[in-house]
Formats: C-alpha cells, structure tokens, sequence
C-alpha cells in the first residue's frame, strides 16, 4: 500500500484533505496519524509533514500571503476570472483582458503568491490571460464565488486600503469611464459604470464604496437580448456613479487603468465645470493609467 499510495494521487489528496479536516475538528495528532496511516497507507514521517505543514503533497501546493494587494486580485477575478481543475492535480486560476490588466494583475498576484508571475498573449485571439497553479487561491476563490459572505468576513478583519484595492480591481475588471456626449451640453458629462451579471455581486460593490468612500452609486438593468454575433446575452446588472463630487472622490482614492489618457482631459473640463452650488475643483490628482 505504501508503493502504490505514492502514484496514486486522488488517494493521496484525499488522505491529506482527511488529515486537515480531522486537524480542524480538533482530534489528536496520534488520532490523527492512526486513522491515516490504517486508511491509507501514509508513512508517519510524511504525515508528520502534512501536519505541521512543511510539505504539500502535489495538487494541494501553492503558497497564498494574505495582504492588500490580494482585494485586488480577487476584486479583479470576480470580474474576470475563471477556475479550471485538470487532472485532479492541477488548480489553475485563470485572469483574461487586455495588456495593461493583465500585467497590472500580475504583478499584485506575484506579491501574494511569493513568485513571479507573468502575462502572455495569444496572438490568435488578441488578448492577454495569466495563468497560476495554486490550490489555495484556488480555493478561496471558488469558496467566494459560491458565497459572497467569505470575503464580507474577510473585509471586516482588514484594513481600508483592502477594501478600496478591492474596488479597484473590480473596476479594472468591470468598469468603464463613459464620456456622455449631449446636444444641450457644452461639456460632456462623466459617468462610471460598472457591469457583471451577477446582482449579489454588484451590490457588494456598492456596499463597499458607500461605508468606506461615502459614494452612492445608482442601479441600473440591461434586459437579455441578442447579440450581433446571433448569441443571447443574460440581463446584465449596472451600477453607476454620476455625481460630480463622487468621481472626483473615486478617483482620488481608486488607481484605475481605465482613466485613458485621453480621457482625462474630458474628466478634468467636466469636475471643473461650475454649478451653481460647488466651487471650481482641483484636478491635480488625476493621472493617466500606467504603461
């Protein structure tokens, strides 16, 4: 049994997902081993590794810091992300979007993972996706997916600057900086959109931005319809911020690649533009999104 449990990983995983879940439960390091080793045939020097955890069988490795930058990526996959588990043993998340998201993506992800991770192309379909092997992000993120309450419970053992990464990289995901074009009006209005499916999901989003930002953004449906391609697209949820003195305080506080360069000339005319109640504003702070 102990030749045979060394090639065979589904035994393998499923012992080691045992002994975490009898450690969680609280039962004895000896209860532990004994029930392992007579199951399965798990050296005790191996369970010893599995236990304290010094060693990973492979399939359950990847190391996941739990830091700021680790809102961002999952703010980011909630947008944009999607799970793939091939062969039991390998767990990948998977990021798809354009250049700057995706390398933007890697780098916070490579400060939470504790390597380097990098974005590549696939020139066939023009766009940029980055890939990781990583069982532990694997699983927060599809626990998280399945109840949006996991992470509320992460939020409320963190600090501001999570939560507003957070934001920021669902934006990234999602988000758009729509410059609204009007016969009545001299400069056009901005509006910041963002859009997902999921309705849990962008009242979450909303949540966060009114208790940490004070900023109301407003709901808004897409019925179902059909594209150009012949698909049906499923209703579609957006939630959008309007008020002059709430883009002024998102983008005081949110480093979007979204803000084009182009576009901040438009954002800066319209903050600036007088109403009959507000002062001119500062635009100082606004920056063109990073190479």
């Amino acid at each position: 049994m102990e030749i045979s449990i060394r090639k065979n990983h589904e035994l393998r995983l499923k012992a080691f997902d045992l002994l975490n879940e009898l450690k969680g439960n609280g039962f004895s390091k000896k209860e532990i081993f004994d029930k392992i080793h007579y199951e399965f045939g798990i050296p005790s020097t191996t369970l010893k590794h599995w236990y304290y955890g010094s060693y990973n069988p492979f399939g359950r490795r990847g190391e996941l810091t739990y830091r700021p930058e680790l809102f961002y990526v999952l703010g980011a996959l909630l947008g944009d992300g999607c799970l793939y588990n091939y062969k039991i043993t390998r767990h990948y998340i998977i990021l798809v979007g354009d250049k700057k998201f995706a390398t933007k993506y890697a780098t916070m992800l490579s400060l939470c993972v504790g390597r380097l991770v990098k974005p590549y192309i696939d020139r066939s379909k023009n766009i940029w996706f980055v890939t990781t092997n990583n069982f532990e992000l694997y699983s927060l993120f599809k626990k998280i997916r399945e109840d949006l309450n996991c992470l509320e419970k992460m939020m409320q053992q963190t600090e501001r600057k999570s939560l507003l990464l957070f934001v920021e990289g669902f934006f990234d995901a999602e988000g758009c900086v729509k410059i609204i074009r009007e016969e009545v009006r001299i400069t056009p209005k901005i509006c910041l959109d963002m859009t997902n499916t999921n309705f849990e999901l962008i009242d979450f989003v909303r949540r966060v931005l009114k208790d940490n930002l004070d900023i109301d953004a407003k709901y808004s449906i897409q019925k179902p319809e059909i594209g150009k391609d012949g698909s049906l697209r499923k209703k579609a949820y957006h939630l959008r911020i309007y008020k002059k003195e709430f883009v002024k305080k998102f983008f005081e506080n949110i480093n979007t690649i979204k803000l084009k360069e182009e576009k901040i000339s438009y954002v800066e005319n319209w903050l600036k533009t007088k109403n009959k109640s507000t002062l001119e504003i500062d635009c100082s702070f606004l920056q063109p999104a990073p190479s």
